[in-house]
């Protein structure tokens, strides 16, 4: 029996099983992926204080070996669901079962898909939406980037140290991203941006060899020779396993309160799996320390 099942092993997850462990709690975090959630698909981070810049996989790495050296028992799993007992939760995976006296979903989100004709075709043969993962794979090639928010920006960044050219597609002309971001792409001269433009198809033999390109002014369309196309278009709530238990929003976020509590007693949820409006690594890390702090009270109960 562990006192804090924590699903979900990014920096919400991670700082939620340190507070945990340092209350002297038997903690278990469960994982389907590495744990780091998606920093460790980001090549740098530059607004986490301490560090004026640092590497994602390395900041993910240094919360992991944290946790581990504290003591935390690490599954490599995906949940299916969660029962809730008289005294204990169930934390069912496609493995194992862990019982837990509280619950504290971390699971994050996952990067949302374009959907058009001829991308799941090229999934892992030039469609990604992991560019520190894959962009190694095109060096010196043309490549593109979806988006318009601070990942399609730190990615192109990335990108433009490695391709030849670096094509970054955006739907319109504003841009959610930082301005700070902005400014340093337009600065890239192996970056050209193509705004008020949407992918409508991908295309290729037996790897992409480019993209089909629609101006959303006029319909007009165009092709661009890319081998690689990489997707940070928005994310999606991670939540399938908790359907069933009430405490989603419509849009499939988890609801909490002030303490990070569902509706569920002893079930909290910490981190962008949250419905909120600012999703950021620091916002995450509040979380998880206020979940964890009132999950460690409702185990003293």
């Amino acid at each position: 029996m562990y006192d804090v099942v924590i699903v979900g092993a990014g920096p919400a997850g991670m700082t939620a099983a340190i507070y945990a462990l340092r209350n002297n709690k038997r903690v278990a975090l469960v994982e389907k992926n590495v744990p780091g959630g998606v920093i460790v698909n980001t090549a740098f981070v530059e607004n986490y204080p301490g560090f004026t810049k640092i590497e994602g996989p390395s900041l993910a790495y240094a919360m992991f070996e944290q946790t581990t050296k504290l003591g935390a028992d690490y599954i490599g799993a995906t949940v299916t669901g969660i029962e809730i007992g008289e005294s204990f939760f169930t934390v069912k995976t496609d493995g194992e079962s862990l019982r837990g006296k509280t619950v504290i979903l971390a699971s994050g989100t996952a990067q949302k898909k374009l959907g058009a004709p001829g991308e799941e075709k090229y999934t892992g043969r030039g469609v990604s939406w992991c560019a520190i993962c894959d962009g190694s794979l095109y060096k010196g090639e043309d490549v593109a980037v979806v988006g318009g928010g601070n990942s399609a920006f730190e990615e192109t960044i990335y990108l433009s140290n490695l391709a030849n050219k670096v094509y970054l597609i955006h739907r319109r002309e504003g841009f959610r991203a930082e301005s700070s971001l902005v400014d340093r792409v337009r600065q890239l001269k192996n970056v050209k941006m193509v705004l008020n433009a949407r992918i409508v198809e991908f295309f290729g033999a037996e790897t992409l060899q480019g993209v089909v390109i629609e101006n959303t002014l006029d319909g007009k369309t165009d092709r661009l020779a890319v081998k690689a196309c990489f997707e940070y278009i928005g994310t999606l709530p991670s939540t399938d396993y908790a359907k069933d238990l009430g405490i989603l929003a419509d849009n499939g976020y988890i609801l909490v309160d002030k303490n990070c509590e569902t509706a569920i007693k002893g079930i909290f949820a910490c981190g962008d799996v949250v419905d909120k409006d600012i999703r950021q690594i620091a916002t995450a890390i509040s979380d998880g320390a206020v979940a964890a702090l009132n999950a460690i009270k409702y185990c003293s109960g």
